[in-house]
């Protein structure tokens, strides 16, 4: 079987579509690979200059997301690999996705990216040559 691909950015509803990544993973027996990526349109290449922090902050943030995910496989046999790319979000998760040949892509239906599902979740959804699990935002 091929593994599972987590497109997360650490927000409530990726935390949500972590905990179901990891099960599927679980179930499957295969792999998790999460991602986080740096969006270049926000945060380019560090310049020495105030954007300089920013792309740091940016970058110290994704990592905490791919650990965070790391952190709450702990408990189950769920091997989880990955970490952070820079560049235009849905465009990586999907080339990441192909990368390592992942059986499907879970996603959160809301993130720190868009304010609704056309933006990453639904552009991955639309382009996707594989399975995408959208997770659906629970009433905390």
């Amino acid at each position: 079987m091929k593994p599972i691909l987590l497109a997360t950015d650490g927000s409530e509803h990726a935390q949500q579509a972590a905990k179901q990544a990891i099960e599927l993973a679980e179930e499957q027996g295969v792999p998790l690979y999460a991602l986080c990526v740096v969006d270049k349109r926000r945060f380019d290449n560090p310049a020495l200059s105030s954007a300089e922090l920013a792309t740091i902050y940016a970058e110290d943030h994704a990592s905490m997301c791919v650990s965070k995910v790391a952190d709450m496989a702990e408990k189950s046999n769920v091997r989880v690999e990955g970490g952070i790319r820079h560049g235009i979000p849905h465009e990586v998760i999907l080339e990441y996705a192909a990368e390592v040949d992942a059986d499907a892509i879970v996603i959160g239906e809301h993130g720190d990216h868009t304010e609704h599902f056309s933006g990453v979740g639904g552009k991955v959804a639309e382009l996707a040559d594989r399975d995408v699990i959208v997770v659906k935002a629970q009433p905390v």
